[in-house]
């Protein structure tokens, strides 16, 4: 099968860095009066905001743009107040659902084991040795021990598929017998939304739901766009949150963290969301962390035309892409996850370089981690906002 063609049908949520001179749209001072009112008249901080979701809704998920250090942050503060709020699960894309009873054993230990936090993590990607997806797991283990021995105790659920990298080729280019071998649990997210099916809907469990954006997606039907020749070509609606919500669309709720937007230009080529309105709008405020409604608001109403997102629709607005957003501060201000120094080691790096993507940039432990940390290296990438 041939590599297909540069599409915004992206698995690994992480912008690209052509950044300079990124352009505000003026808000007119009526609508940036409506938009900052309606932001005084219903603040309320990240968690709270996503913790009283929970009233009305089963599921809510938390889409990220990868390796932003605040968002990790934040869903570790949510562990505790979640329990407090009767929510008992959250669900994690950033681990492969197979070693389940690993993450079970972990997270209910007497004592806390890095050691096992690390290899869970690096069955998901060998690429991903950062503190702070694996410092999940170590929340979840501190509220438990704090727990009375009998208390029911807080689970993460690991929702991601088996991928058997060995099987992959460095051109990147995967027929669809290399396909049966590398992803034999099937395609990534309708497998993450089978096991959100089976380990929570079925049981009538509530769940926070964390993953990249891309898989986030319920309402709104991502567009695959072509840079290359500017154009529409389809819309999807397969993503993990597509899919539970035609299952239970009364129960589900998305919630985007805010990240820089895909422009019509060019791959690498990212913008502020809605034309910087919320930007514009959060500016005024002295506390930026703020989660608010965007379906029913004048949030909802913002309109950004020049987004890839919005190609294929006729009307696209913010309500259209997302029910919720959190803004937790500005791009300028965006800091990168922490690589664990002892990610990669001398037992595991053959197993690290059968991954393509660990092969592309080096041979040695030094250079996969110093290559983790370029990644995560949000001032770079953001320097220009």
């Amino acid at each position: 099968m041939c590599k297909p063609i540069a599409t915004l049908v992206l698995s690994v949520l992480l912008v690209g860095n052509a950044l300079a001179d990124k352009p505000m749209r003026q808000l007119d001072p009526k609508e940036k009066q409506e938009l900052t009112q309606y932001l005084k008249s219903h603040w309320q901080t990240p968690e709270d905001y996503v913790v009283g979701k929970f009233v009305v809704y089963d599921l809510v998920f938390l889409g990220e743009q990868h390796l932003i250090k605040h968002n990790l942050e934040l869903v570790q503060n949510l562990i505790p107040r979640l329990y407090r709020a009767g929510v008992y699960n959250l669900g994690i894309e950033f681990g492969e659902h197979a070693y389940q009873a690993e993450v079970d054993r972990l997270i209910t230990a007497d004592t806390y084991d890095e050691n096992l936090a690390r290899w869970l993590m690096f069955k998901f990607k060998p690429d991903w040795g950062y503190k702070e997806y694996m410092d999940i797991y170590r929340a979840a283990w501190a509220l438990n021990h704090s727990l009375p021995k009998d208390s029911r105790k807080f689970r993460v659920v690991n929702l991601g598929p088996r991928i058997e990298y060995r099987f992959m080729k460095q051109d990147d280019r995967i027929s669809k017998e290399d396909a049966k071998k590398i992803f034999p649990d099937g395609d990534f997210d309708e497998f993450m939304a089978q096991t959100i099916l089976t380990d929570f809907v079925a049981k009538g469990q509530k769940a926070l739901i964390y993953s990249g954006a891309h898989h986030s997606f319920t309402r709104y039907k991502q567009s695959a766009y072509d840079w290359e020749a500017r154009k529409f070509l389809f819309f999807v609606d397969s993503r993990m949150g597509n899919i539970v919500y035609r299952q239970v669309p009364d129960k589900v709720f998305t919630i985007i963290l805010h990240y820089p937007w895909w422009s019509r230009k060019a791959l690498d080529d990212v913008q502020y969301p809605v034309g910087g309105a919320i930007d514009s709008v959060m500016s005024a405020f002295k506390d930026q962390r703020v989660g608010f409604d965007v379906k029913g608001s004048p949030f909802g109403k913002l309109r950004d035309p020049d987004t890839a997102y919005s190609s294929g629709y006729d009307d696209f607005a913010l309500s259209t892409f997302t029910d919720g957003y959190i803004f937790l501060g500005p791009f300028r201000e965006y800091e990168g996850c922490t690589v664990d120094p002892e990610f990669i080691t001398a037992e595991n790096l053959q197993e690290a370089m059968q991954s393509p993507m660990m092969r592309k940039v080096g041979t040695t432990r030094e250079e996969l981690l110093k290559a983790m940390q370029k990644d995560a290296d949000m001032r770079t990438r953001f320097k220009d906002f």
